[in-house]
């Protein structure tokens, strides 16, 4: 005989409530799971809404991988957001970078191209990638004053500069704009194993017919300081 079900009988007249009861006991707990699995669900959904966009930029040799990511980012990410903080990422790693090729770094410090010239224009190398990137005041600054420190050390020491990690985040968000605006820079570097930190600020500038290659964004000022 099975209990409850076929002790319905007048000499067991509650048999009939047992065998509710219990199905509504296992009615409740497969109601209870269901329940959790949809609150898993939303959740899971949620997350999958909240990822955050990165770009990754390659050489055409596909030497060097860029990842340009935005973790503290809001719900809606405006394209000229991204732009620029790939642009500040990019210019802080040429600035900081010092090669064991000297043909690459003297390429790279290299102001033999002008504004209309396809190393500016349509890009896809590194020769001169800092004046393409900048205005003519950032480059100066950077001719005049760190680029003589950067052939001594290269001459004299073979130092070879590596750039680790660039944290890049805007002064104030809501500043932000498609004519540009001012970012805050972490700027690790493995300078011959050991990590040294430059903090400082660029000012984002938008000209769209001098700096087609990077959408018209270019480094308008650009002030860093050792910290250690």
């Amino acid at each position: 005989m099975m209990y409850p079900d076929d002790f319905n009988t007048p000499a067991f007249p509650s048999g009939k409530y047992v065998a509710i009861s219990r199905f509504m006991a296992v009615s409740v707990m497969v109601l209870f799971f269901l329940i959790v699995c949809v609150c898993g669900v939303i959740l899971w959904v949620k997350n999958t809404q909240s990822t955050s966009p990165f770009l990754i930029s390659i050489t055409p040799g596909g030497e060097r991988w860029t990842l340009v990511s935005h973790e503290n980012h809001t719900k809606q990410l405006p394209v000229y957001f991204v732009l620029q903080e790939s642009v500040v990422n990019n210019f802080a790693r040429q600035w900081f970078t010092i090669s064991d090729n000297i043909l690459e770094n003297t390429a790279t410090w290299s102001d033999g191209c002008s504004r209309d010239s396809d190393e500016c224009k349509i890009g896809g190398t590194n020769t001169c990638a800092i004046f393409c990137d900048a205005d003519d005041n950032v480059f100066n600054n950077f001719k005049k004053h760190v680029l003589p420190v950067y052939e001594d050390m290269e001459t004299n020491e073979s130092a070879v500069w590596r750039v680790t990690s660039v944290r890049a985040r805007p002064v104030d968000v809501r500043a932000i704009s498609k004519n540009g605006g001012t970012w805050r820079l972490t700027v690790h570097v493995d300078t011959g194993g050991v990590d040294t930190v430059f903090f400082g600020f660029a000012r984002v500038g938008y000209n769209s017919i001098e700096y087609p290659k990077t959408m018209g964004y270019y480094i308008s000022d650009f002030n860093m300081f050792r910290m250690n």
